[in-house]
């Protein structure tokens, strides 16, 4: 018998005198706090961002999980056993594992702002100065390189005419020299004096250089322009760098900017020979491109800039300057090119120290004066990345980059010119994007911070952008027309779950994170739920064992349709005019229906082949998990309503998947017949490592939400007869749900589990979802004063009473006030769910509990344990994490949503559309007063 929750009366639900709850903090209590910063904090980098100066470090000091219980271990030694097994036939080639566990990515505190747009590999930044983690190769993420030494801005400061008096890399970044490498370099800038601000897509990088009263910011701006499908998807990266001379002596000021081939990995530092040419253009632009490969793909990085106007009072002698470095090697002692910057302020053309073609580095440089007591023009470098044709792992095709839609077959160049040319245009439509919530007086500062921030993972989440090519539908016969008119359209958009968690659009995870492309790039997200929607009676044939429950079975389900055949034999026999009849025999087949459609969990590991082999995770049969399908439904309602705008060829293209996987849910997951679906016993959902059993709050509150948008979806496309099934077993299965679960303040886990009374933070996910899309909907499938009494349990168990308040929301709490640790995952903080539970809280006009929920999550990651950009999928209470860089936290933008009030938008639509007010609304559930309720007829509603 489950313990009693925090009620005394199923009644009444009031909840029992507690220890007084820890004060929820008020607004001005939240807003962040650089606790990281010291003395003043220089004007030419603040402004709204996460901010930080060259020597923070994390307050916190956290690692990746590693401490399961001794019943957690006992639980899991079969899956250990056999994962152990698979682990060690990669011994040697860790990377094609969809996830390795026993080796989880440890955090790097110093991540700043990455550089790029969508889909075209990025490249990460360090907020003291440097460039690191590049994700070129498509889908792989290169996280354990570290700053890499050749990758440098460079500062000389000389005296009109004079010598130099002060030359540094402009990085605060520890460096990990190799003997002898670059030793002519001087890489103590102080870190005290480097100041950072980062509002992705752009940030400031202030390097004060007191001794000359000289101030460098250099500002970096990526391309990422919601609902632009040009701009966004290029592999590119400006830098603009201002001077300001607060004092009395003019000064010959030159900034370089030098980069090697690879990408600091050593597999590829060496891998073939490199070249590299100049190249000038009448528009003053001029740069080098170095031409190498990485993983045997060919691609070329460019450096550009484009000169200064020269100022009236210039001479020839103070005329702004380009010098351009064609070669020097990065592993040498760099002092050729050093000292001739040194001594002339500009770069050599080459520096023939040690020629060695299989490595190689090249730089720019500009060189210009600034006055006394005056601020420099902008000097603009423009960092490309051209790799046009990729591969993944098993190199079965090649892809072309959504880019080179764009361009002809050599972009190097070009790209660097378009984004020298269109760098004020896109800074132009940022603020434009970003300037109503930045300027929104009544938003907290940690919030306009996060929402952006958290937007990092768009570039820097392996993302993938690719143009169609027609030889797909001979290759994956299963897309339809719709989706390859939509890819010939907008291309094939993917993301990884987690730079360590290696699979392609994760779809319940996703199902939290679409909220940014619905709202930023609704084309992407509209490709995506296409292409699950052809996804889901795919089969792969191949037979996995599968590691956590040890069963073998297809690694991607099939469909297989009921099929009854009759035959009967009946003779007559006509004697003085009277018939007789004789049945002979009669024989029935009959073939149960065993529906097997299934969207798949991923759409592959890019180790692997995504996209041909999908469902790369094999830790569970995800063809037994329950809200995978459930989450495709509400996602296709949404969209077609609010993404597609009612787009009825989106309708028709998803709604036969639909019907079938609701139809199949009834058949195969009411075990009872009651109109609720029952989980077995497994981890068979998101949760995948806490267990649920018979009627669950999470699983059974996506399939209330399903019931209702199927009923919706029905009578929109005009399917009678399904409108009244699902309509009807909504009925029946919100009476189970509430009898079953609902103790008269909130609803309990599931009815059996060692976790049966816990307190769920995701409890009513499906009532979130629905009500995103239409509130008055969700208000007929759960009544809203039971939402609202769960909710308030929530905040004050798994907001309140799980690390002091600050921290977010435990996804499980025990009614007695402590964290459920009966198994992994129930003691963590899932930073999405806490995300979009805080919207849910705004969805109910919570506004002060919304912010505190979200701010706990952010402060947590960004300002307390060096988490920024790279906010993983689950923090502990104390000292761990667990996956970072990962997908589900793009749910912040659910929040957004409900400002923006998306989620009234489809009743409006409906008030506008109906004039007889008499007339069922569209949007909301049809015809449940009209419904049969009486058992005999729900009875024959469900067969």
């Amino acid at each position: 018998m489950c313990k009693k929750g925090p009620e005394t009366s199923r009644s009444n639900g009031n909840v029992p005198a507690e220890p007084p709850l820890p004060p929820s903090p008020s607004d001005t209590d939240l807003t962040v706090t650089f606790t990281n910063t010291e003395g003043e904090w220089p004007e030419e980098v603040g402004g709204i961002g996460w901010k930080a100066r060259g020597d923070h470090r994390p307050q916190e000091k956290r690692v990746p999980f590693n401490r399961p219980t001794a019943r957690q271990v006992y639980d899991a030694l079969p899956f250990i056993r056999r994962y152990f097994i698979y682990w060690m036939k990669h011994t040697f080639d860790k990377e094609k594992l969809f996830i390795n566990t026993f080796q989880p990515l440890k955090h790097k505190p110093y991540y700043g702002v990455p550089c790029g747009g969508l889909g075209s590999g990025a490249i990460g930044r360090d907020f003291r100065g440097g460039f690191c983690k590049f994700s070129l190769r498509p889908g792989l993420v290169e996280h354990k390189v570290d700053t890499i030494p050749a990758n440098q801005f460079i500062v000389s400061v000389r005296k009109p005419g004079g010598s130099c008096l002060y030359q540094k890399v402009l990085s605060a970044a520890d460096m990990q020299l190799g003997y002898g490498q670059l030793s002519a370099w001087d890489f103590s800038f102080p870190k005290e004096n480097v100041y950072y601000r980062g509002l992705y897509p752009r940030s400031w990088t202030c390097y004060r250089i007191p001794e000359l009263a000289l101030t460098i910011v250099i500002r970096q701006i990526s391309p990422i322009i919601p609902h632009n499908y040009e701009d966004s998807c290029m592999p590119v990266c400006v830098f603009v760098a201002t001077v300001l001379n607060e004092s009395a002596n003019d000064f010959d000021v030159s900034i370089a900017f030098t980069f090697r081939n690879g990408t600091g990995n050593r597999k590829w530092n060496r891998e073939a020979e490199c070249t590299a040419i100049k190249f000038t253009h009448s528009d003053e632009t001029s740069g080098v491109i170095l031409s190498h490969s990485i993983s045997q793909m060919p691609v070329k990085y460019t450096l550009a800039t484009r000169r200064l106007s020269p100022a009236p009072s210039d001479s020839a002698h103070s005329s702004p300057t380009v010098s351009i470095c064609q070669h020097f090697n990065p592993s040498k002692s760099g002092s050729g090119i050093w000292l001739h910057l040194q001594k002339t302020g500009n770069l050599p053309d080459i520096d023939d120290e040690y020629i060695d073609y299989r490595e190689m580095a090249v730089g720019v440089c500009q060189r210009f004066r600034v006055r006394a007591n005056s601020r420099s023009s902008e000097v603009e470098f423009a960092l490309g990345w051209d790799m046009q044709v990729v591969n993944f792992g098993k190199a079965t095709r090649f892809y072309k980059r959504r880019y080179t839609r764009f361009f002809a077959d050599d972009a190097a160049d070009a790209l660097c010119r378009l984004a020298l040319q269109r760098r004020k245009d896109w800074e132009r439509a940022i603020e434009e994007w970003q300037n109503p919530v930045l300027q929104d007086p009544t938003l907290p500062e940690w919030y306009k911070s996060a929402l952006f921030n958290e937007t990092y993972f768009l570039t820097d989440g392996g993302s993938l952008w690719f143009e169609y090519d027609e030889r797909w539908s001979s290759e994956e016969a299963h897309l339809s027309q719709y989706t390859r008119e939509k890819m010939m359209k907008y291309g094939r958009f993917g993301y990884l779950e987690s730079w360590e968690y290696r699979m392609i659009n994760t779809y319940d995870v996703s199902f939290y994170a679409s909220f940014a492309l619905a709202q930023l790039w609704p084309e992407l997200e509209l490709c995506i739920q296409a292409e699950f929607t052809d996804q889901i009676s795919h089969s792969i044939e191949k037979l996995i064992r599968f590691h956590m429950e040890g069963d073998l079975a297809k690694q991607k389900t099939q469909v297989f349709f009921s099929i009854t055949i009759s035959y009967a034999l009946i003779i007559t026999l006509k004697s003085n005019s009277i018939l007789f009849g004789f049945h002979v025999f009669e024989f029935n087949c009959i073939m149960h229906a065993h529906f097997q459609s299934r969207v798949p969990h991923d759409l592959g590991n890019p180790a692997d082949e995504p996209w041909i082999i999908t469902n790369a995770y094999v830790m569970h049969d995800t063809g037994k998990w329950k809200d995978l399908n459930l989450k495709y439904v509400l996602t296709s309602w949404r969209d077609y309503l609010i993404v597609a705008k009612k787009d009825r060829a989106f309708l028709e293209h998803t709604w036969p998947a639909v019907k079938v996987l609701m139809y199949e849910a009834l058949e195969m997951w009411d075990r009872d017949t009651d109109g609720m679906i029952e989980n077995f016993g497994k981890a068979d959902q998101t949760y995948d490592a806490w267990r649920m059993e018979g009627v669950s709050a999470y699983c059974g509150s996506l399939w209330l939400a399903s019931l209702c948008v199927s009923a919706a979806m029905a009578e929109e496309i005009g399917d009678v007869e399904s409108k009244g099934v699902f309509a009807t077993n909504l009925q029946r299965a919100r009476r189970i749900y509430i009898e079953k679960l609902w103790n008269g303040s909130y609803f309990k886990f599931c009815e059996e589990s060692r976790s049966s009374d816990s307190i769920m933070a995701d409890q009513l996910c499906g009532i979130w979802f629905l009500q995103s899309v239409s509130p008055k909907m969700a208000a007929e499938v759960l009544p809203p004063e039971m939402v609202s009494k769960a909710l308030k349990t929530i905040y004050e168990y798994n907001v309140l009473k799980f690390a002091n308040g600050q921290m977010g929301a435990v996804n499980g709490m025990k009614p007695d006030g402590t964290i459920d640790r009966e198994y992994i995952q129930a003691d963590e903080m899932w930073t999405g769910v806490t995300y979009a539970l805080a919207a849910f809280f705004l969805q109910h006009g919570e506004r002060d509990k919304a912010f505190h929920t979200a701010s706990g999550c952010y402060y947590s990651c960004f300002e307390r344990s060096g988490l920024q950009y790279q906010t993983p999928e689950a923090m502990y209470e104390t000292k761990y994490y667990r996956a970072i860089g990962y997908m589900r936290p793009l749910s912040i933008w659910a929040l957004q949503w409900v400002l923006n009030g998306k989620h009234k938008q489809s009743s409006q639509c409906s008030q506008r559309e109906q004039s007889d007010t008499t007339t069922a609304d569209a949007h909301s559930l049809p015809s449940l007063n009209g419904a049969s309720t009486s058992e005999e007829e729900e009875t024959d509603h469900n067969q």
